[in-house]
């Protein structure tokens, strides 16, 4: 199985935050299990306001925590599945109208694999085609921890619920996802009217291709598609002009050479307030704290690559200080001790 590479747009941000309306999306799938989806958000540490506004991200390892407490929560090992059913045309900003008003199945994939990282940053989506066979392999960025088990297949049930209304006679051909087989799979099969495998080589949604990448799409709308393809480049490029994009920088600047980021050091270096500085922050729905988290956990990832620097002198580079406190840390953020990230 083989997938056609495909380069993603030239402006993403790499930040390892998530649109906020993911969320919302998670919002609306609680109520249906009648949990308190506020009081999940604030215990996750996220702030419920955020999720109604596409503008607005949220990092990463705040999702992870809430995808975690919403299946915990809602009792359903599927969970993904039920958020999947409440994403909407607006969920995903101007991607899920581009896509719809594509002329194509496959053009509605290449605008996918393009501006993914809208959605997510670590996303890295890969348009597949072999034989009689069409899909999308839904891949990872380097150095970006993988999303929760709940995530990916939401990713994907969202894609083909997606598909069905775009092309209501088409289906699954087989999907596969890369974590264990839960308890009872069977819903997985149900939802997707299709074979599921589990502990996979990678995430992908599969069809039968039957002419669907070249066949134009009922919903066409040329006009249309190139308008909110330009909405989608506005999105990157307004991104990039967020104040939180230029800290996350000299974060990382700092950290790279061996410096403790400090919030007054880094408000002197952008002209302005260490106050100031925390209030566009929080205009962004972000916080310093959260920036410099997100930009360790990635350097960790990178640095530990390297087997020629000691586990302790990149706890030290990172500014922890000492062994155990980056030990901890690297769990939080990957699941497992430096030296298993290391190996792995």
């Amino acid at each position: 199985m083989t997938t056609m590479p495909h380069q993603p747009n030239n402006k993403v941000v790499l930040q390892n935050t998530t649109m906020a309306t993911w969320a919302g999306a998670i919002a609306r799938a609680l109520r249906t299990y009648a949990v308190d989806d506020r009081r999940l958000f604030a215990d996750a540490g996220i702030d419920h306001a955020l999720v109604n506004n596409p503008a607005q991200r949220i990092p990463v390892a705040d999702m992870t925590r809430l995808w975690n407490l919403a299946v915990s929560a809602s009792g359903d090992p599927a969970f993904g599945l039920a958020v999947a059913r409440q994403v909407n045309l607006t969920t995903f900003h101007a991607l899920g109208v581009a896509a719809m008003a594509s002329a194509s199945v496959r053009e509605a994939g290449d605008l996918i694999c393009r501006f993914a990282s809208m959605i997510s940053d670590g996303i890295a989506m890969q348009f597949h085609q072999q034989g009689d066979e069409v899909g999308l392999v839904l891949g990872m960025h380097p150095d970006y921890p993988r999303f929760a088990d709940a995530s990916v297949e939401a990713v994907l049930a969202s894609v083909y619920l997606i598909a069905k209304q775009l092309v209501p006679e088409s289906g699954a051909k087989h999907i596969t996802l890369q974590h264990p087989c839960p308890s009872d799979p069977e819903n997985y099969q149900q939802f997707f009217q299709c074979p599921v495998s589990f502990n996979a080589a990678q995430d992908g949604i599969y069809g039968a291709l039957d002419g669907l990448a070249s066949a134009t799409l009922p919903s066409s709308s040329p006009q249309l598609a190139r308008a909110n393809a330009a909405l989608c480049e506005d999105y990157f490029s307004d991104r990039q002009n967020q104040i939180s994009a230029r800290v996350r920088s000299l974060i990382t600047r700092d950290l790279e050479q061996g410096v403790s980021p400090a919030l007054p050091a880094i408000a002197s270096t952008l002209a302005m307030s260490e106050r100031k500085l925390q209030r566009l922050l929080r205009e962004e729905g972000i916080q310093f704290r959260d920036l410099l988290d997100d930009v360790r956990a990635v350097l960790a990832r990178q640095l530990l690559a390297n087997d020629a620097l000691s586990i302790g002198r990149i706890a030290e580079q990172l500014g922890f200080d000492s062994l155990s406190s980056f030990t901890r840390a690297c769990r939080r953020w990957h699941g497992v001790p430096p030296r298993a990230l290391r190996q792995s």
